[in-house]
């Protein structure tokens, strides 16, 4: 198959059945996010239309943005071309994120010298997600509320917090809020804020998404007209145009914000970290796996053979909830690092959170052909995926309790001053 047929296929695809709004921007060039506007459903359904209606294969491995941010790239990726590899020649593992809110909070932990952020993540894998009335799975929710992640920042590690966006005001009223707490912030304060990534196009948006609700960090910035973002979520920081932001902050889509006091700080006692452990741990089950079985099993209704065709969009946030999972390796970082277990068992574990992840986003894609098709048979298969998926995350959740079980008898045996977590910073 040729270059020119494959770009038209895509050309085809998204003006016909797709209805792409920016085709006057389509090109080999065309940037699919800034050009075309392509969140992630949009870019699945693309690949499903190549498969089914022009049998161009798509890779069967994950399909990550940065292998084709071009159209011309994306049609090198489906003919099989190499793509050069791009190193993030500042990458940690300490680095790894998967939740906005607690990337922000561990911002302010990592302030103090000494103190281990890690342990702040654990649960994060089963944090909490919505479903809807008709059965769409969604990472945000005005519902939903994170409140006890700050609480628990207070009572771990001693940094204190303010709310200041109000929800009886106006939007304009928080806006100037805002501005103003920006204009006096002092150096010990992070000023957290929730905007909508979308509307800011200069950024890496990785999912896509729009709307895409996110907690950033915003300091004052030294050039008239800007303010530098803080995004430690992305690991990413700059200077944006002040009313790009402000934009961004003032959709109706978010509505959050949080000032962070970092000026003291200490180490979680045992005796605290023990309940936030076990507070946050769900032995019983999984509710990421329990959610979509539930989703599945209304949109397969027979009764009801409309709803297949929505499964797909049903599961569209699904690649923003799987990232949560990498929570599994700070949490067992923390206690191989803690009882100075040999890493290799580590890294096999490590190997196991990375094929959860995987195989979420291979479950993802099959129930967007499941609904673009229409194909019953591919249910089964379906099923049996994520029932693997539940039983691996049960055996995660085995190990890393047995892990915690193991360090709460080793720090009752050790003295006080050879317990890391009894260091202040």
């Amino acid at each position: 198959m040729s270059y020119d047929t494959v770009l038209n296929a895509i050309r085809a695809t998204l003006a016909g059945p797709l209805r792409n709004q920016h085709m006057h921007n389509f090109s080999a060039d065309a940037v699919l996010n800034d050009d075309l506007h392509l969140d992630s459903v949009i870019l699945i359904n693309l690949m499903l239309h190549l498969e089914t209606e022009h049998g161009i294969t798509v890779p069967e491995r994950e399909l990550n943005k940065e292998d084709f941010d071009t159209v011309g790239n994306l049609v090198r990726l489906l003919l099989g071309e190499e793509q050069e590899a791009k190193e993030d020649e500042d990458f940690d593992p300490a680095d790894i994120t998967v939740h906005c809110v607690i990337s922000c909070l561990c911002a302010a932990i990592r302030r103090h010298e000494g103190l281990d952020f890690r342990p702040f993540y654990f649960g994060t894998w089963d944090s909490e997600f919505s479903v809807s009335e008709t059965h769409v799975l969604t990472y945000h929710s005005k519902d939903i509320s994170h409140d006890s992640y700050f609480d628990w920042l207070s009572r771990l590690y001693g940094i204190g917090y303010t709310r200041w966006y109000d929800h009886t005001l106006s939007k304009a009223e928080n806006l100037a809020h805002f501005e103003g707490l920006l204009a006096q912030k002092s150096g010990d304060d992070l000023l957290m804020v929730m905007l909508d990534m979308f509307h800011l196009p200069e950024r890496e948006n990785k999912f896509n998404q729009n709307p895409f609700p996110h907690y950033v960090l915003i300091e004052r910035s030294d050039t008239e007209g800007m303010v530098r973002l803080v995004d430690p979520d992305y690991r990413w920081q700059g200077d944006l145009p002040r009313a790009d932001v402000l934009n961004a902050i003032a959709q109706p889509t978010v509505a959050g914000g949080y000032t962070l006091h970092c000026g003291a700080g200490h180490a979680p006692s045992p005796e605290t970290f023990r309940a936030y452990f076990e507070e946050g741990f769900i032995a019983d089950h999984n509710p990421l796996p329990t959610a979509v079985r539930a989703i599945l099993a209304y949109h397969q209704d027979p009764q009801h053979p409309e709803r297949l065709a929505d499964f797909g969009f049903a599961l569209r946030e699904l690649p923003v909830l799987l990232i949560r999972k990498y929570a599994y390796d700070h949490a067992l970082a923390f206690f191989w690092r803690e009882r100075g277990t040999p890493f290799e068992a580590f890294d096999a574990e490590c190997d196991r959170v990375d094929a959860i992840c995987d195989g979420y986003r291979d479950l993802h894609y099959l129930g967007a052909r499941i609904s673009h098709t229409g194909d019953r048979s591919l249910i089964p298969e379906f099923e049996a995926a994520l029932n693997h998926l539940d039983a691996e995350e049960h055996a995660v959740k085995t190990l890393l309790k047995s892990k915690f079980d193991d360090w709460s008898i080793w720090v009752a045996d050790t003295p006080q001053s050879a317990r890391p977590l009894e260091a202040t910073a």
